[in-house]
């Protein structure tokens, strides 16, 4: 157990109007309890962020952590038996630094992938995956597709020799075998993703509302599959295509063409957009052991965490859905992973077999509101 510390003192520090004894008290109450680190790292992104509001925007503390201990650190002289803590302290900062536990970013807890033989079924060839799985398939043409969790891939078994179209829901990243005279052609969502020796990754699950198509090498041409020209990218480019749009390319009822022409609306939201010099890893991590997140929130999180764990989540606070969050980690476990995304946002979680509870901790909000608003 460690003692309490003087929250006074706490507030002076952050304020930048702590003395050398209130900073040589600060690290020796670190050097108590790793604890003690955590909870200080939690108030002091709190108090910079002008009353939690911050969590609506993006929790990114990396850099303030390492400030924090840099500041520590460099303003103390510590007496040589403190050595021995400035050490384990550091051994701790270090942990933070490489991944292990940094505040506000968080784990992909990947299982590994390995090839998958597809099922054959009356000449279509498939590979499905299930929650918590990924598997790595390699194609008759000597094309190779990884597979996130919850995808399918369909093929016919002739797959190579007339063409290579197969049909995709979910997230696979495309390593496409180079043939000028044979497009290799993805069929997702009312869409044609087309390349020829590229290397790309989809994203669209059928619980998603929009497509979204990341070009790493080589080029695709992407079109509706009523053959309407959508885009052609280059690489580090994503498009992000909703359905919305690309069902108003396919009418249900043939008669509506034969409708009088209609004034052009102007562009809503439903138009596709386009994302240039992007950072790759955001968007293909997921192949990897690790998970490379950018100005994600809760509610858009917690769906990958389910395909992840195999688990289910329900967020009971709709404050708790906006919450941001960016970084990068890897290969935690659920429990942890969840305890990392605690030690940013005053909420609690409880695991009850494979079912998750998310709600707000208010009491600890109120707590930190109070610290923010406290005497200096």
């Amino acid at each position: 157990m460690s003692h309490m510390i003087d929250e006074n003192l706490m507030i002076r520090y952050f304020s930048g109007t702590s003395s050398v004894e209130d900073r040589r008290q600060l690290l020796a109450w670190i050097a108590e309890n790793p604890e003690n680190e955590n909870h200080l790292f939690v108030l002091k992104d709190l108090y910079d962020a002008n009353h939690l509001h911050h969590l609506y925007k993006e929790a990114e503390t990396k850099k303030g952590w390492e400030k924090i201990y840099r500041h520590i650190t460099s303003s103390t002289r510590p007496e040589p038996k403190n050595r021995r803590w400035i050490r384990t302290f550091t051994r701790y900062a270090a942990v933070f630094m490489l991944g292990t536990l940094i505040t506000s970013l968080f784990t992909y807890y990947l299982v590994r992938s390995g090839e998958k033989p597809p099922a054959a079924i009356a000449g279509l060839c498939e590979v499905q995956t299930a929650k918590g799985e990924r598997a790595m398939v390699t194609l008759p043409d000597g094309s190779v597709v990884k597979l996130n969790a919850c995808s399918r891939l369909s093929y016919s078994s002739d797959f190579g020799k007339k063409d290579r179209n197969l049909r995709f829901t979910g997230e696979g990243y495309f390593d496409v075998h180079t043939n000028p005279q044979m497009p290799f052609t993805v069929k997702t969502a009312g869409l044609n993703i087309k390349a020829f020796g590229t290397t790309f990754n989809v994203k669209a699950y059928e619980d998603e509302n929009d497509v979204e198509t990341t070009l790493i090498e080589g080029s695709v041409f992407i079109e509706s599959q009523t053959n309407q020209p959508i885009a052609t990218l280059k690489p580090n480019q994503t498009i992000t295509i909703p359905k919305s749009h690309v069902k108003k390319e396919q009418p249900a009822d043939p008669s509506e063409n034969l409708q009088p022409a209609r004034p052009a609306k102007k562009p809503t939201t439903d138009q596709p957009v386009l994302t240039e010099n992007i950072r790759q890893e955001i968007y293909t991590s997921w192949k990897d052991d690790k998970w490379v997140i950018k100005a994600e929130n809760m509610e858009s999180l917690m769906r990958k965490i389910e395909r992840k764990y195999d688990v289910t989540v329900s967020i009971k606070d709709e404050s708790v859905k906006k919450y941001v969050f960016s970084g990068t980690l890897k290969s935690y476990p659920l429990e942890q992973v969840l305890e990392v995304l605690s030690l940013n946002a005053p909420i609690r979680f409880a695991i009850k077999e494979n079912h998750v509870e998310i709600t707000e901790d208010k009491q600890l909000k109120i707590k930190y509101e109070k610290l923010i608003h406290s005497p200096q």
